[in-house]
């Protein structure tokens, strides 16, 4: 009986596993030319990273990905690959509270 069940929850699972569905699946990947701005640690007051693009800063909710070699002063051109989450959401960071459209990067080039 063991054995059955084994065989009947095995394709059951791997069903369920290939029709599952992630909420950002559906999303459209664009790319475009953006600029990509580092505010600061968070220990120190900073915002992170901040993307602006279309005359938006967008904050990104996956900044850990971003190389390094963007934590400086000066401000990067760079070429994103890049999905838009469809909700804003709010980020404590510096002073306060920020509500700013999410952005998650797929990719990143220097211009």
């Amino acid at each position: 009986m063991r054995k059955l069940t084994l065989y009947l929850a095995a394709p059951l699972a791997l069903m369920l596993t290939a029709f599952s569905c992630d909420k950002n699946d559906d999303l459209e990947v664009m790319e475009a030319t953006a600029t990509l701005l580092w505010t600061g640690d968070y220990a120190v007051d900073g915002c992170g990273f901040s993307v602006y693009l279309n005359d938006q800063h967008y904050k990104t909710d996956n900044e850990q990905e971003i190389d390094n070699k963007f934590k400086t002063q000066d401000a990067h051109t760079v070429l994103i690959k890049y999905t838009l989450p469809a909700k804003p959401k709010e980020y404590s960071c510096g002073w306060g509270t920020l509500k700013k459209s999410e952005i998650r990067l797929l990719s990143i080039k220097e211009v």
